[in-house]
C-alpha cells in the first residue's frame, strides 16, 4: 500500500527540477535530493520509481562528465524478475532438502558404522554403563 501520491509526471518533472537546481550549483544530483524535493523517503523512489532514480543518476553522470554515458537494453522486466528469483529460490530449496537428507543418512551410517568398530575392535561403550 502506497503511502504516497505521486505519479510518473511529478517525478519527471522534480528529476528536471533537481538536475537544473545541481546545475546551478555546480554539484551532483542525487536521490536523496530528489526525495527532499518530493517529500518523500529514498527507499520509496528507488522501490516505487527505480527507472527515474536511475535517469537521474544517469543523466547527472553525463551532465557532470560531459560523456554520454551508454543505455543499456531493457531485456527483463520486473515481472519476469521475481518469476526468475522464484524459480532459483525453489530449485536451492529442493537442492537444500536433498543436501539435508544426505547428511541425514550420512549421520546414521557414520553411527552404524562407529557401533561396528567398536565392537569388532571390543571397545567397552561407557554411555551404556553410566545410564545403569
Amino acid at each position: 500500500m502506497r503511502k504516497h501520491q505521486l505519479t510518473e509526471a511529478v517525478v519527471a518533472q522534480g528529476v528536471q527540477a533537481v538536475l537544473a537546481e545541481a546545475e546551478g550549483a555546480q554539484r551532483a544530483a542525487t536521490v536523496s535530493a530528489l526525495a527532499q524535493h518530493l517529500g518523500v523517503s529514498r527507499q520509496t523512489l528507488y522501490r516505487d520509481f527505480g527507472e527515474q532514480t536511475a535517469a537521474l543518476l544517469t543523466r547527472d553522470a553525463e551532465r557532470r562528465s560531459g560523456i554520454p554515458v551508454p543505455r543499456g537494453r531493457i531485456t527483463d522486466t520486473d515481472g519476469q524478475t521475481i518469476a526468475r528469483l522464484r524459480r532459483e529460490k525453489d530449485e536451492l530449496t529442493r537442492h537444500l532438502h536433498i543436501y539435508e537428507d544426505h547428511i541425514r543418512r550420512l549421520t546414521l551410517d557414520n553411527a552404524r558404522l562407529a557401533d561396528e568398530l567398536a565392537k569388532l575392535t571390543g571397545v567397552a561403550d561407557l554411555s551404556a554403563r553410566r545410564r545403569d
